[in-house]
């Protein structure tokens, strides 16, 4: 009876642990680049086009740092894994909005849910990270 029990509790408490690791696997960090393809945005009667920036994330094992243009920021973030893709989700700082990212492991490729009207972006891994 001890021995279930104590079984019980130390797979109860394995699982717990992976339950919040968030860590993504070594293969998967590096860096990603791509562009945000030029879009329209009408303003009242008027309709201002916007042109194509660059784009590049900075994967590493729990954090996520974006550059898109000058607009630079860090985040932590989320793992869900769906349908053989990862799900990455981070907060914006001093926003309401989150950075939604979609990982495919196949072909080490991320699509970054624009907001509308900003259409996605592709980006795909160009190397490793940057040493410390």
């Amino acid at each position: 009876m001890k021995r279930t029990k104590a079984l019980f509790i130390l797979l109860f408490i394995t699982s717990f642990t992976q339950l919040n690791a968030q860590a993504i696997k070594r293969k998967y960090r590096g860096v990603y680049q791509g562009s945000i393809p030029p879009y329209e945005i009408k303003i009242g009667q008027d309709t201002v086009l916007v042109s194509a920036s660059k784009i590049t994330a900075f994967l590493d094992r729990d954090s996520l740092f974006i550059e898109i243009g000058a607009y630079r920021y860090a985040s932590v973030f989320t793992i869900e894994n769906k349908d053989k893709q990862f799900i990455i989700t981070a907060p914006r700082d001093n926003s309401g909005i989150e950075e939604n990212l979609v990982l495919a492991p196949k072909t080490k490729t991320i699509v970054r849910k624009g907001l509308y009207p900003q259409p996605d972006a592709i980006l795909v891994r160009k190397g490793k990270l940057p040493r410390r």
